[in-house]
């Protein structure tokens, strides 16, 4: 079952577009931010089920918007999972060691976006 409301942290437009719209037709409620400080404020005043996290962003990078979210009471246990198009090996360690519940490397397609949320599949399409 998808969670009820994720939000969504990526500097992209295409992909944070992208992202809202497959996660909306799941029926999740999607906020989205396009920077990192924008991301923490929505994340403390909203109480989002779960966070998609992207890593390059200018200003504050997606490690340092984790450790920010980790260290506020109101977001501490919200889980991460984070977007990344670098080195997969070296940032699936560091996001373990950062308390993220896993790991999603971009560009990614729907059925890898399903499974790492536990969304069931149908049909076996990549829809």
């Amino acid at each position: 079952m998808i969670p009820k409301k994720i939000l969504v942290i990526d500097d992209e437009r295409l992909i944070r577009h992208t992202t809202v719209l497959l996660l909306k037709k799941e029926g999740a409620e999607v906020l989205a931010a396009e920077e990192g400080k924008q991301g923490i404020e929505l994340a403390k005043n909203e109480h989002p089920d779960l966070i998609l996290l992207d890593i390059m962003m200018p200003g504050m990078d997606g490690w340092q918007v984790l450790e920010t979210l980790r260290s506020e009471p109101l977001c501490a246990s919200v889980p991460v999972i984070i977007f990344t198009a670098v080195d997969f090996t070296t940032s699936q360690k560091k996001a373990a060691e950062q308390g993220a519940q896993g790991i999603l490397r971009k560009p990614f397609h729907l059925h890898e976006l399903k499974a790492i949320l536990g969304i069931e599949q149908e049909g076996g399409t990549d829809g």
